[in-house]
């Protein structure tokens, strides 16, 4: 501790004294997270071509039980066996994934 000359008033100095703010006025301060990103599953199509679903696309034809899903083209395909290995990528879902 020192004086501070003038004032009469004590101040601590060296180690002590942090500028960053104490752990417990730091913990649970999380920055806000950007807004969440859709989930997104590659497909391939019976042509080999790998489309892009979203996960409530997904779903949506699991409950249908056709084995048709909407990718993020628009279109509507049937999924190939899940062994298929894809070709190419549908330029179209490549696009609208990025956006």
């Amino acid at each position: 501790m020192r004086d501070v000359p003038g004032c009469g008033v004590r101040v601590m100095s060296g180690k002590h004294h942090k500028t960053k703010t104490p752990w417990w006025r730091r913990v649970g301060r999380r920055p806000l997270a950007e807004k969440p990103r859709r989930l997104l599953t590659e497909m391939v199509d019976g042509a080999g071509l790998a489309h892009w679903v979203t996960r409530e696309a997904f779903e949506q034809g699991l409950c249908e039980g056709t084995g048709c899903y909407v990718v993020l083209c628009g279109r509507r395909i049937a999924a190939a066996s899940m062994v298929t290995p894809p070709e190419r990528s549908c330029w179209f879902c490549q696009e609208a994934r990025t956006a």
